[in-house]
């Protein structure tokens, strides 16, 4: 059974770990053990994760995590965007072992209800080219794709999404 709930300060060092997983291109793997071996310090290019309830909590987002037989399994979380009743989602990552099992639409379907009960009216994200398998499941739980932006310097495409939300 999967539980979906606030990020606590005791699951910070498995999340960090989670945080670097690879996610590009096929990325379920059931050799990743459960549970994840805690990593000592936040990834470098997420430092939010390093404090959530600063950087996310306080400007009125929250950060949720999926318990599965006790363990954490996965996470995402939102923030305001400036844009009146737009949330931005982050840090979506489900464990490897456990990749397309619900554990990704449940915990967007508890993201998405948490930041329409706060007063958001939608969501926005961001994947990228090199993620098909990432793009195909915002796809298919309703995200509509409203852009592409590109540089010279990245190998990839960033891919913009959408989703109204039902109050």
């Amino acid at each position: 059974m999967i539980t979906i709930r606030t990020v606590r300060t005791t699951d910070l060092p498995v999340l960090w770990a989670m945080a670097v997983l690879p996610h590009h291109g096929a990325t379920a793997d059931s050799s990743v053990p459960i549970p994840l071996p805690a990593s000592c310090a936040p990834p470098a290019e997420f430092p939010d994760l390093a404090d959530p309830a600063a950087s996310l909590l306080e400007a009125g987002g929250d950060l949720l995590v999926a318990e599965a037989g006790g363990h954490l399994v996965g996470m995402a979380g939102f923030q305001p965007t400036g844009q009146p009743g737009r949330a931005e989602v982050v840090h979506v990552r489900v464990h490897p072992a456990l990749r397309r099992r619900g554990v990704g639409r449940n915990l967007m379907a508890a993201v998405e209800a948490e930041a329409a009960r706060r007063g958001f009216t939608e969501t926005w994200l961001d994947t990228a080219t090199n993620m098909p398998e990432a793009m195909a499941f915002y796809e298919g739980i309703g995200y509509v794709e409203t852009g592409r932006e590109s540089r010279p310097e990245w190998h990839w495409t960033l891919v913009y999404y959408l989703k109204e939300l039902t109050p």
